[in-house]
């Protein structure tokens, strides 16, 4: 009996021991693939970032052909290459003063004339041959002429004439020197003054104000052509 119970014991230890010992095989198969799986992961990263390495230096080569080409062209067209930067650049000019302009007018409608006048007055001195520098001596003079500091006027409306004598705004310029001689009596001046712009400048606004201003101006001097 006591050989019976000690026999069972035996294959019962050793059953157990079979047991862990597949359990530790199966547990050792299972970290082994994992760790395989890992390596085959690592192995497609590492692919993966080579494919991303080469395909950066290639872009990295093209931009540097494409740097070299452009300066291969630019000693090759330096004249033209020049005429388009100053082309840019003179646009950017334009936008800068066209940008100051917009902000003058807006203060002239809201009637803050002083702080207008100061803008009109940084186009004139930053852009003295700009595309707006014209408009702003013209409404400079028509700052200056609302506050009746006439002769200030009389300069920025000659400076319109003298200056720009093709421009849109020289009519009215000349039309309103001979509003301000007529004003300081000067009668004969302010005559010819409307002459010249009836004359030289005969479809614009400002023939049509002359013309009148040159009626009145006869019955006020008793002048007789």
């Amino acid at each position: 009996m006591k050989k019976y119970f000690l026999t069972s014991f035996i294959l019962l230890a050793s059953s157990l021991v079979f047991s862990e010992q597949e359990e530790s095989l199966e547990l050792l198969y299972q970290k082994i693939e994992t760790l395989e799986q890992e390596i085959r992961d690592l192995r497609n990263i590492l692919e993966e970032n080579s494919i991303l390495v080469d395909r950066s230096l290639e872009i990295q080569q093209q931009r540097y052909l494409d740097l070299d080409s452009r300066i291969l062209e630019l000693s090759k067209g330096t004249i033209s290459k020049e005429k388009q930067v100053e082309k840019i650049i003179d646009t950017e000019i334009v936008d800068a003063e066209r940008s100051l302009f917009k902000s003058a007018l807006v203060l002239f409608e809201e009637a803050r004339y002083a702080e207008a006048l100061e803008v009109f007055s940084e186009i004139i001195i930053s852009f003295p041959e700009g595309t707006y520098t014209a408009d702003a001596y013209f409404w400079s003079g028509e700052l200056f002429l609302a506050q009746e500091m006439n002769e200030d006027a009389k300069l920025s409306y000659q400076n319109v004439v003298n200056q720009f004598f093709n421009h849109q705004r020289t009519p009215d310029a000349l039309y309103k020197l001979g509003e301000i001689y007529r004003i300081g009596s000067n009668f004969d001046e302010a005559l010819s003054l409307y002459n010249q712009v009836i004359e030289i400048f005969p479809e614009s606004g400002a023939a049509q104000l002359a013309k009148k201003s040159k009626e009145n101006l006869k019955e006020e001097s008793n002048f007789i052509e």
